[in-house]
């Protein structure tokens, strides 16, 4: 097996959020603070990493009408694609989404990101969504980056 077949290195692009709305003055947005980083992984080997992991998770920040209800949806993929259209599958479990309301991974409230999930703004207005998953490399697998696309929709429910 070469070097390159032997450990594969993933980013994952996961940044497309819904446009800004406006409810009472602020605008209801999201912010992609950055994708879910699988690092190093080896064929075969399947590659967890939780959304409370305050470095690999993905990270977004909510901002909007303070104690506003919003509504969070997310589009996953379900695999990443690699060189020369190589694929990878990819898995989200009932606890890989993470919502806090202080921007930290140490007080999650855990939730399953493939279902819509309902939560409150703090009393800023401010919260994150933090996201793991994990990913199951196939025994011969061509070495390089793969990347996925996600999409985070943020609906406000009610203030």
């Amino acid at each position: 097996m070469t070097p390159s077949a032997a450990r594969l290195i993933l980013v994952v692009a996961l940044l497309s959020a819904a446009p800004a709305l406006h409810a009472q003055g602020r605008p209801l947005r999201v912010t992609g603070v950055r994708g879910i980083a699988f690092g190093t992984v080896f064929p075969g080997v399947q590659t967890a990493v939780p959304p409370s992991d305050a470095a690999r998770s993905g990270r977004f920040d909510i901002t909007g009408p303070k104690l506003s209800t919003v509504q969070i949806t997310l589009t996953l993929p379900n695999r990443l694609t690699g060189p020369a259209g190589a694929s990878m599958p990819l898995s989200f479990g009932v606890t890989d989404g993470g919502y806090s309301l202080t921007g930290s991974t140490t007080a999650l409230v855990p939730f399953d990101p493939r279902l819509p999930f309902s939560a409150v703004l703090s009393s800023n207005g401010a919260a994150s969504v933090f996201l793991g998953g994990t990913l199951l490399p196939p025994g011969p697998q061509p070495g390089g980056s793969y990347v996925g696309t996600l999409t985070i929709t943020v609906a406000q429910l009610s203030l």
